[in-house]
């Protein structure tokens, strides 16, 4: 039976249609900044909570009567208990659909499982995701985990100290949005790695971007044909702070043109993790958390 998964994280809202064969097809995508704009006090903006609503209204219209099922990551764990369960009393009400807020163990187990087992790959990888208020990085080999570590910084941290780096033409120095993530991104991996395959949105960035990329040669897999060396991947995004267009980005993904606002920052995180990692290559997918959903999904039904 076919099935619909929503995504919320702490930059957007996505949902994704899954067929009987375990097949993940984009449905809707939504750019909400909840952590650029999430207080202590307050927690979720009531506009970006307002937003949210109509988001999930719009998938309930999409989804022509499938079973629905959301999933919250990131700033939604720093809800207080009141703030939570005031939240998912207001989404019921107005969308009759409740939300599943998963820890960031489980989150990385996701994103470990969305990756799986690279084979080919004797010496340990890294899977990572940048969202927008968490960062997962996962330790793999031979399809076990090693190390696993969330580090609650991300692009809305970025996005929310450099606003700047949303505008057309970047103001910000590299150097010091560089200097910004290392004295606020405190965890890392101890286990070094060659190759790291980054989860999200970085096959379709650098796809509109018109990076060059690599034929994956290493190993065979479809939804990961690509990679670039960590050298390419850094050259490119200080290319995109100090002279490209964001505006001539957002023209070549008009699906949600505002996604493009927080690369910058993202991308420089990653290159900051490359680095601390020693990754030789970067293998960018637009592989996420429901792809790990889907997988479990098949393990259970395999058990059973």
């Amino acid at each position: 039976m076919e099935r619909v998964i929503i995504d919320i994280g702490s930059g957007n809202i996505k949902s994704y249609t899954v067929d009987e064969n375990k097949k993940v097809t984009p449905l809707y995508q939504k750019n909400i900044m909840f952590k650029a704009h999430f207080s202590k006090e307050k927690g979720i903006d009531e506009n970006d909570k307002e937003e949210l609503i109509k988001g999930i209204k719009d998938i309930k219209k999409l989804s022509a009567g499938k079973p629905i099922s959301a999933y919250a990551t990131s700033v939604f764990r720093m809800l207080s208990e009141k703030q939570l369960s005031s939240l998912r009393i207001d989404l019921i009400r107005e969308t009759g659909l409740g939300i599943n807020v998963i820890s960031p163990e489980q989150e990385e187990i996701y994103m470990a499982k969305s990756v799986g087992n690279i084979e080919e790959l004797d010496t340990p990888y890294l899977v990572c995701c940048v969202g927008g208020s968490s960062t997962e990085m996962i330790v793999m080999q031979k399809g076990k985990i090693l190390e696993q570590i969330t580090e609650e910084f991300a692009t809305g941290d970025m996005l929310r100290k450099f606003p700047g780096i949303a505008e057309d033409k970047c103001p910000v120095p590299e150097e010091e949005l560089r200097e910004y993530i290392e004295q606020n991104f405190k965890k890392l991996p101890t286990i070094k790695c060659e190759n790291a395959v980054f989860t999200g949105f970085h096959l379709t960035y650098n796809t509109v971007a018109k990076n060059t990329m690599h034929e994956n040669n290493l190993f065979r897999r479809t939804d990961i044909p690509y990679y670039l060396t960590t050298e390419e991947f850094k050259t490119n995004n200080s290319n995109a702070i100090k002279n490209r267009s964001l505006e001539e980005l957002k023209k070549g993904y008009p699906e949600n043109p505002n996604f493009m606002n927080g690369t910058r920052g993202a991308n420089t995180i990653v290159g900051y993790i490359l680095e601390k990692v020693g990754a030789k290559r970067i293998f960018p997918t637009d592989l996420n958390m429901i792809n790990g959903i889907v997988a479990e999904l098949d393990e259970r039904e395999e058990r059973n």
